[in-house]
């Protein structure tokens, strides 16, 4: 297949596939601009109930297209000094963070699945996902730092949410390699597998196992937890209780109960 990104859709599940492993999955304009169209197509897509991020070959992706950054930016040893070029920064920088940001704001879970490398934009993105699994040979680093640049399409934003706020600080003070032993150890990954088959058949299986639940409570549950975020525990309380009273009772609870006592398991519908 020549697309260097593109999707798939079985079981419920949604993949969004990396497919340059020649150039170690590292994320062009085709890759990154690309990501949001496919990942709202996948959100719009009522038969997915799961996105999962994949890539082909050995590597996740060695992160931003040194040719894409050097393009995007103008790049030279003349920095820019105007106004006007400023602001074209801001402009470019804001699109490039809004790919990574679409990928927080579904309504759906989202699973990346990590082999290899994992570095510098490729870890600002798997931070915008719910959970990440990766192979016990995977090596993730927060790498900006290391190219004179401060991150800024969304890994100090989102991973404080995910590993303690020193640890974060660490990583992306040095720009340090880090394995996944450690991205364990940290909470940064779920859990890590010995093979890339291992790690794939394993992630497949848990897309399944939140697909089988009622898509509508999934699609609840995490509107609830992405929310409490940013609000008091009293004000979270108050959006579940809110969510409860609007969708509570519905098709797939019925379903669920009938199911329970039928022992036998359920077919929810996602009404």
């Amino acid at each position: 297949m020549d697309n260097k990104i593109f999707t798939e859709v079985k079981d419920h599940i949604g993949i969004i596939w990396f497919n340059r492993p020649e150039k170690k999955n590292s994320l062009n304009d085709e890759l990154w601009f690309g990501l949001p169209e496919l990942v709202k197509e996948l959100d719009n897509n009522e038969d997915v109930r799961v996105i999962v991020f994949g890539a082909k070959g050995d590597t996740f992706s060695a992160g931003i297209d040194i040719q894409t950054l050097a393009e995007a930016f103008q790049l030279s040893p003349d920095a820019k000094t105007t106004t006007g070029e400023r602001l074209e920064v801001m402009a470019i920088t804001k699109k490039f963070q809004d790919a990574f940001t679409t990928i927080a704001k579904t309504t759906k879970p989202t699973i990346a699945a990590i082999q290899g490398y994992c570095i510098g934009a490729a870890v600002n993105m798997v931070s915008s996902c719910d959970i990440r699994l990766s192979t016990n040979d995977a090596t993730f680093s927060i790498r900006e730092s290391k190219l004179g640049l401060v991150a800024d399409v969304g890994a100090l934003q989102r991973m404080p949410e995910i590993i303690s706020k020193g640890i974060l600080r660490e990583l992306a003070y040095t720009g340090r390699f880090f394995d996944a032993a450690y991205a364990n150890e940290i909470g940064f990954v779920n859990r890590t597998f010995d093979t890339y088959d291992e790690l794939w058949k394993e992630t497949m299986e848990l897309a399944k196992e939140i697909a089988s639940n009622s898509p509508l409570v999934v699609k609840g549950l995490k509107m609830v937890m992405d929310k409490t975020e940013d609000l008091t525990a009293d004000q979270s309380l108050d959006l579940v209780r809110m969510w409860s009273t609007s969708f509570l009772v519905s098709e797939d609870l019925h379903e669920g109960i009938t199911a329970l006592m039928e022992k036998r398991e359920p077919n929810f519908k996602g009404k």
